[in-house]
């Protein structure tokens, strides 16, 4: 069963570290994933996913908090400049890449 809450973790991706926040507390609309290159608080990349799909994956594993910080890099975030934001209002398409597997 899932908790409800808010989790900070720091994971190293190609050497840089980030700061992960997974915002699942259950009064918001949707479960909320934003990272922060560890130098800076001005650039992040966020994206938002609804409760149905969140359920097929865990945020709070390492393996899924990269593969999503890959994925933001792959797809033109910049992350060691400031200023730097990418959000995703709709990452259900997402689920393909981090799903749990059976």
């Amino acid at each position: 069963m899932k908790r409800f809450e808010k989790r900070l973790r720091k994971v190293t991706v190609n050497g840089f570290q980030f700061h992960c926040v997974i915002n699942e507390y259950f009064r918001n609309e949707s479960v909320s994933f934003r990272v922060y290159p560890h130098n800076t608080k001005t650039s992040f990349f966020e994206v938002f996913f609804s409760w149905e799909e969140s359920w097929y994956f865990n945020l709070n594993l390492p393996d899924t908090c990269s593969t999503l910080i890959k994925y933001a890099i792959e797809n033109g975030w910049v992350f060691n400049q400031e200023k730097q934001q990418m959000s995703i209002k709709q990452g259900d398409f997402l689920r393909e890449l981090i799903e749990i597997e059976d």
